[in-house]
Formats: structure tokens, sequence, C-alpha cells
């Protein structure tokens, strides 16, 4: 898990949409700190907050300075521009550092697959899994090792190494990554599909050679036929 975030933030005494406006023009973005005692509604710099989330995801953690003190908190829900994906409105939630939490965690495959050697085709199923863990042992990604997987063979979230402190959740017999022959598409099934592929310019040369000297061969057997008949 990589270090808290440190996000300077400031109490936002007025509220609107002029006022979110203003702050978005000046590199801020406005937020929502949840808490059990009321929220508080915050402005955090645009720059640092949407790189956080681009590169390390929603399960990373931010130390909030309101000059006053500091309070641990991850963020809950996003809200982006459809148009331009620019940060509109980000909601936080405190955080217990001592009190276990459900997230979810996105999967990455690594290393080689024996299966592929043999022509066969590595497709991942499932991207991401729920756990649980204490806020400081959330892992920005897990990484499952394919590399034991053959032909026809399936990797389950119950064959996933799970890091240190991190408790699956999700259903342990769910496919993570698959190993399968090749899809070979025969002819008739393209036919069929009303698929049809484009011949080579040497495949046209040859068929229209081809034609021709079939409407020689044909020309010729015409000719020697009405000879006798002319003679007669």
């Amino acid at each position: 898990m990589a270090d808290n975030v440190q996000l300077q933030a400031r109490e936002r005494e007025s509220k609107g949409k002029n006022d979110s406006r203003r702050l978005r023009k000046s590199g801020q973005t406005p937020a929502v700190l949840y808490a059990d005692g009321g929220n508080t509604s915050l402005a955090v710099p645009n720059k640092l907050l949407d790189y956080t989330l681009t590169h390390y995801g929603d399960n990373a953690l931010y130390d909030l300075d309101f000059g006053e003190g500091k309070q641990t908190a991850r963020v809950v829900d996003v809200q982006r521009n459809p148009v331009n994906d620019r940060l509109i409105h980000v909601d936080f939630a405190p955080v217990n550092m001592r009190e276990v939490i459900e997230i979810t965690v996105p999967l990455t495959l690594v290393g080689e697959a024996p299966g592929t050697e043999e022509g066969g085709v590595l497709a991942q199923v499932a991207y991401e899994i729920q756990a649980e863990s204490l806020p400081g042992d959330i892992p920005q990604e897990i990484e499952v090792d394919v590399s034991s997987l053959g032909m026809n063979e399936n990797m389950t979230l119950a064959d996933v190494t799970m890091p240190e402190g991190v408790t699956l959740v999700s259903d342990p017999e769910e496919v993570v990554a698959t190993v399968t022959p090749p899809d070979i598409i025969t002819d008739e099934e393209l036919e069929a599909a009303g698929v049809v592929e484009e011949e080579s310019d040497e495949e046209t040369a040859e068929r229209e050679e081809a034609e021709a000297a079939e409407e020689d061969g044909d020309a010729g057997s015409g000719d020697s036929n009405e000879g006798p008949g002319e003679q007669q």
C-alpha cells in the first residue's frame, strides 16, 4: 500500500453552483467529507486529486489537512464531466485505521501461461475482486500468476494468493483466467455468415487467365464441329 496522500483542504463557507464554478476555475474541486457528527463542505486541489485517482484508484488514503488538524479519509464517490472527464465533485468518508473495511481491488495477470505456447488463447475473465482489509493494508492491485496455466485450464480466485492482511470476500470459485484453443472458423461458416474474403491481385489474375483459357477451349470445340457440316 502506498503512503497516504497529503491533501490540503479548506472548508467552504459558501455553496451553490456559482461558488463551485469559481472553485473549479481556480484549480479547486468541491468536495464533501461525510461524518456521523455532520458533513463538511471542502475545497481540495484538483490537479493532485485527479492525478491520485488516475494512478492509484479509489483505494488511496488521504490525510485531509484543515489547518487545525488532519482527518484520514478515502474517496467514496467521484463525479466527472461526461464530455471532458474533468472532476466536478468528490465525496470523502473518514477512515478508522484500526477498522477492517470492504474494498474493490483490481486484478492484473502476470507471467507466461504454458498453454499459450501450444497455441492456446489466454483470456482474463475477472478484473476485480471484493476483499476486506485494514485501511493500511489496502493493495493498489493484486497480481495473478498464470505461469502454471495449461491448455483448457481455468484459474479461480481460490488459486490466487492474497496479499498479507487481505481476506477474499468474492466467490473463490469465480474464474479469473482461462486458456482455450483458438477458434477455427470454416469456409462454410464464413459463407453462412455472409463473410466473403477479397481475393488478391494474383488470385484475380489467375482466375481471369483460367476463364479465358476455358472460353478459348469452348470456341475451338465449336469450330471443329461445324466444319464437316459445312462441307456436306
